[in-house]
């Protein structure tokens, strides 16, 4: 069988040819590695070689699963080559594991919270210089576990995962308005659950 083209090597495996499959992952196993790990970096996110491996494979596995229902998605309109078309969902698939991260009590992001940002004001409490940076990274954090999953999400990826607020609010699914006023109103109940600690 000729796999010449995007469409032949596409309708090869959604017939469940295995050779097919197996060109498939030949040809495109190096580029969706290397896009995972770009993603990686441009949100500046930890990760490890058994993150970048674990994840090249779910890109796989979730275009071949179901009888390749994804895969069959592609249909190479205005011009988006096969190629193309897998670098966006590879970038989509990683984006949405940040995402699953983010509401995880564990995490796996890079940057720590600025908290500076969610110290409450100086007005309301005592001085923060009286208070060790240690002790007041703890009282962010246990605060940040009594948030509302959507705060959270959204100061996670924000904050920890150094995503813009427009990239955030296309991952939660809101207009770009609404998540400057998410921004604010999780900063205000975090600063609050924070100085709550502190009395």
């Amino acid at each position: 069988m000729n796999h010449s083209t995007d469409r032949d090597l596409v309708n090869g495996c959604v017939s469940g040819n295995k050779k097919a499959l197996e060109a498939f992952v030949r040809r495109f196993s190096d580029s969706v590695y290397r896009t995972v790990q770009y993603t990686f970096k441009a949100k500046n996110v930890m990760y490890t070689e058994s993150d970048l491996e674990d994840l090249h494979n779910s890109v796989f596995l979730h275009l071949f699963e179901s009888g390749c229902k994804r895969l069959r998605q592609y249909k190479g309109k205005n011009g988006c080559s096969l190629h193309s078309w897998i670098r966006i969902v590879t970038v989509r698939l990683v984006i949405d594991h940040f995402r699953k991260e983010a509401n995880s009590p564990l995490g796996c992001w890079k940057t720590n919270l600025p908290i500076e940002i969610f110290a409450p004001k100086a007005q309301d409490s005592e001085p923060w210089d009286r208070i060790d940076t240690a002790r007041l990274r703890n009282l962010v954090e246990a605060g940040m576990e009594e948030l509302m999953p959507r705060d959270r999400l959204f100061l996670k990826l924000h904050f920890m995962g150094d995503l813009p607020v427009r990239e955030v609010a296309d991952i939660m699914n809101i207009s770009e308005a609404n998540a400057h006023s998410l921004k604010h109103r999780a900063i205000k109940r975090l600063r609050s659950k924070v100085l709550l600690k502190t009395k």
